[in-house]
């Protein structure tokens, strides 16, 4: 099969969700591995969900994985599918339409033409293709894969994950994380309002502190990313119009640079706004209610990984502002970095497509990356 062919078998199975079923996608993945002779194995994750690992050269020594997924965010309004079928993949001036064609059904057809090609080398440090769920959809089902022992730093000592980045070197990328703030008021009578406390107007002071905050982080920017984003996404305040309201919540959404992923760095950062508007207004009460982070993909830029797609394509690393599995990898000590055919600005949209161009530069790409590194 060529790469179209594959990816259009792939693009067939629904995977999307919630609830998401990517088993019967993983199943015909696992077949086609081990139809190419791969030593590949299910793992099941959930109730219809699964993870696909094959190894060629197992043994051998540690060498490349190369990771994708294979769950898709669900299609929308089939309306505003003009070209094809979310799940039914056709090709129209020289691309491949369907859900999944970008992000990342194309990019897993390309992975898996690569090894097509090359399974009949004399392997001599081993190669490992990982095809996860969960990543679109929930479940994030790549960490099973490392925590059960299916990939270690015996098995790769680097690794690629294809996402869509039209073929761009993306060895750093933005950290995550959440945080969710109650502001306290007092209730009242709107007729009354000198009785109460309005969450609500509270809730405005804590988000220009973030504001000022946010003035303060765009001090320090990391030569590939920018600065840090801190952003409250979702405000939720009142429940009646003739009613102040006593309570406002707050959902602030940080993408953080190389530096500020430790957990007490961002936590400080909402407790000094709290802090401060407590200071200076007795009626300004606030709780931290939760608090999370993610860190960052910080590949170095001179690691083999890099160094070796550097040569291969010609061109020089970029950041991304996005979170992808690749830190999973690189924290089990894999150091891992993003490169696939595609656009982002494809993903997640009505006829989502790829260019057979894009594909065919993946499929090149990879083989020359895993021969340079496991043959």
């Amino acid at each position: 099969m060529n790469v179209v062919e594959i990816a259009k078998e792939l693009i067939r199975f629904d995977t999307s969700g919630p609830p998401t079923r990517e088993q019967p996608c993983a199943e015909w993945i696992r077949d086609y591995l081990i139809d190419l002779g791969v030593e590949a194995e299910l793992q099941v994750v959930d109730e219809g969900r699964a993870n696909v690992i094959g190894k060629i050269g197992k043994g051998k020594g540690p060498g490349l994985v190369l990771s994708g997924h294979i769950d898709v965010v669900p299609p929308g309004e089939l309306d505003l599918w003009k070209v094809s079928g979310p799940y039914e993949p056709v090709v129209k001036n020289g691309s491949l339409y369907g859900r999944g064609a970008c992000d990342m059904k194309g990019p897993d057809a390309a992975i898996l033409k690569a090894v097509e090609d090359l399974v009949d080398s004399d392997f001599k440090r081993q190669l490992t293709v990982v095809f996860t769920a969960g990543e679109d959809t929930g479940g994030w089902y790549v960490t099973k894969v490392i925590e059960d022992g299916y990939v270690t730093q015996n098995d790769a000592i680097c690794g690629l994950i294809p996402e869509p980045s039209m073929m761009e070197i993306i060895p750093v990328h933005k950290g995550s994380g959440g945080a969710f703030v109650n502001i306290k008021g007092r209730s009242a009578h709107s007729s009354r309002p000198e009785l109460g406390v309005n969450a609500v107007q509270k809730a405005a002071d804590f988000l220009m502190e973030l504001r000022a905050l946010q003035a303060e982080l765009n001090k320090e920017k990391h030569p590939l990313l920018g600065p840090t984003t801190v952003e409250c996404t979702i405000m939720n305040g009142g429940f009646k119009t003739n009613i102040i309201p006593d309570l406002a919540q707050l959902t602030i959404n940080y993408r953080l640079i190389p530096g500020h992923e430790a957990p007490e760095v961002s936590k400080k950062w909402f407790m000094d706004i709290i802090e401060k508007l407590e200071g200076k207004d007795e009626d300004f009460k606030a709780e931290l209610v939760r608090h999370s982070t993610n860190m960052p993909l910080d590949v170095p830029l001179d690691s083999l990984i890099v160094n070796t797609l550097k040569d291969i394509l010609g061109t020089e690393p970029v950041g991304a502002p996005y979170y992808t599995e690749a830190v999973n990898y690189t924290r089990a000590g894999i150091p891992t970095v993003i490169c696939g055919p595609g656009s982002i600005d494809q993903a997640h949209t009505a006829d989502e497509y790829i260019s057979l161009e894009q594909l065919d530069l993946g499929v090149k790409t990879f083989k020359e990356t895993i021969k340079r590194i496991c043959l």
